[in-house]
């Protein structure tokens, strides 16, 4: 309805014909739902490397995107060290295990500007979509999930990442995304359980409406952190499973949010931690990383 209409319906609801949609979710998903990290039986302390070489092997594969083949090649030729690119997989497999729970349930310090978006990564020689989402100003990913769907599933899961780092629901609460209906129905789904948001939709590529001209550079922002993603991606040519996506994913995450500087926050890490920060070189700021997730999982399990 326009103003008029809307001004009008207040005094004559009689003069009006108005239908409700009404959206039944058949899954059973619980939001804000409670969750503990899960100990993992991976012991990096008992790999046959150093935790500088391991720091160095994730420091070629994720910071600067080589693929697995070329980081073996690189500790071959540049350090000496004969490994085999499967190794080199099998090791990223091992410190996404125990990065995930620090990352995911780290206690960010967030902005309240959120922005969310889609992109494709190819598993089994198919595309599968990985929802991002994003805080605009302290650039930090808060949800990074894989799905072979692009379904309204799939995003309740991206905003409920986002949900649950917040303390509280603030009232003004908005998530800034594309014109895919599925994070409308989203929407609807948590407005069912009780917690309201907006969903600030920014259609196509010119401002043909208020909100796309007033949200725009957000959506411009996941857009390039879409790009840092696929330029990281690319030399992978796909994963021939869900676990090797998800892996490397975890990882580069991690490694977006605590080891990268970024020029908007004036060449500072997104999540500056002090322990890390007096580190000398990157494979030790990712072993310091690798101690520190270990450490928040012995925590709790024993609490």
């Amino acid at each position: 309805m326009t103003s008029r209409e809307k001004e009008k319906f207040q005094h004559a609801p009689h003069a009006f014909k108005v239908r409700y949609i009404y959206r039944e979710f058949l899954f059973d998903f619980q939001p804000l739902a409670p969750s503990s990290p899960v100990k993992t039986k991976v012991d990096v302390s008992r790999l046959s490397v150093s935790s500088h070489t391991l720091g160095l092997i994730l420091t070629y594969h994720v910071n600067y995107g080589l693929s697995a083949r070329k980081t073996a090649s690189i500790m071959k030729d540049v350090h000496g060290l004969s490994i085999s690119h499967q190794t080199v997989i099998n090791y990223a497999h091992s410190v996404a295990r125990i990065i995930k729970p620090f990352v995911d349930h780290f206690p960010y310090e967030l902005s309240g500007s959120f922005c969310g978006d889609e992109t494709y990564i190819r598993v089994k020689g198919r595309w599968h979509y990985l929802f991002f989402m994003f805080d605009a100003v302290k650039k930090v990913v808060l949800s990074y999930r894989v799905s072979p769907n692009r379904d309204t599933f799939s995003a309740i899961r991206a905003m409920d990442d986002v949900l649950k780092k917040l303390p509280s629901i603030p009232e003004d609460l908005s998530l800034v995304v594309d014109g895919n209906p599925i994070y409308l129905l989203a929407q609807h789904f948590f407005a069912q359980h009780g917690i309201s948001f907006d969903v600030r939709q920014v259609i196509g590529l010119t401002n043909d409406d208020p909100v796309s001209e007033e949200f725009r550079p957000l959506k411009q922002i996941i857009e390039r952190f879409n790009r840092t993603f696929k330029g990281n991606y690319r030399p992978t040519h796909g994963f021939g499973a869900e676990e090797g996506s998800v892996s490397f994913v975890t990882l580069f995450v991690a490694y977006f949010n605590f080891l990268r500087p970024h020029s908007a926050l004036e060449k500072q890490v997104p999540v500056v931690i002090p322990q890390r920060a007096s580190l000398p070189h990157m494979p030790a700021r990712w072993a310091k990383l690798i101690v520190m997730a270990q450490e928040m999982l012995e925590q709790q399990a024993t609490s």
